[in-house]
């Protein structure tokens, strides 16, 4: 569910915003380009529901905007996208089983050399929920699994639809 929280930001971001256009899912903010924007699930909390337990993650999005001007024109320009991307997540549930997308906290961020580089680099918190449902065993080896095909071009460059070789690799064996 993690990995989907933090994919369907990045889609309805992507899809939303004019600009910046680039939105991916990482950690670091040392963007090359800028504007960016980073979506990363940092942490949560957990909370005994019932019969089964939920995990409150912390979504972080990290906005790192340039302007080699002023410092003021860096928040001019980076002020709209904030707002933005808060108007398009608040109470936002991504048609996923999650609680809405509530807004925490809005930090920056921004390392000296950045600065030194004109940017600002501001996190915007968000807090969600989603129920961890019981799993079988068999289900927990699939979480675990990993397949991966692979597809080999032939001499013309050309790429079939057939995997030339197949891997299975589950994580936690040696």
């Amino acid at each position: 569910m993690l990995t989907d929280i933090e994919e369907k930001i990045t889609e309805r971001l992507e899809a939303k915003l004019a600009e910046p256009k680039i939105v991916g899912i990482d950690e670091a903010h040392g963007a090359l380009k800028v504007p960016s924007i980073d979506v990363v699930v940092g942490g949560g909390k957990f909370e005994k529901v019932s019969q089964h337990y939920k995990l409150n993650p912390t979504v972080f999005v990290v906005v790192t905007f340039q302007n080699l001007r002023s410092v003021k024109d860096v928040r001019k320009g980076v002020y709209p996208i904030l707002e933005a991307i808060v108007g398009l997540l608040v109470r936002n549930t991504l048609g996923l089983k999650i609680d809405p997308l509530m807004p925490r906290r809005l930090d920056n961020i921004t390392e000296e050399k950045e600065a030194k580089e004109g940017k600002i680099v501001l996190q915007l918190e968000f807090e969600t929920g989603f129920v961890i449902p019981k799993v079988s065993d068999e289900e927990l080896v699939d979480l675990l699994t990993v397949g991966l095909n692979y597809y080999l071009a032939a001499p013309d460059g050309s790429i079939d639809e057939t995997a030339d070789a197949a891997d299975e690799i589950t994580l936690g064996e040696e």
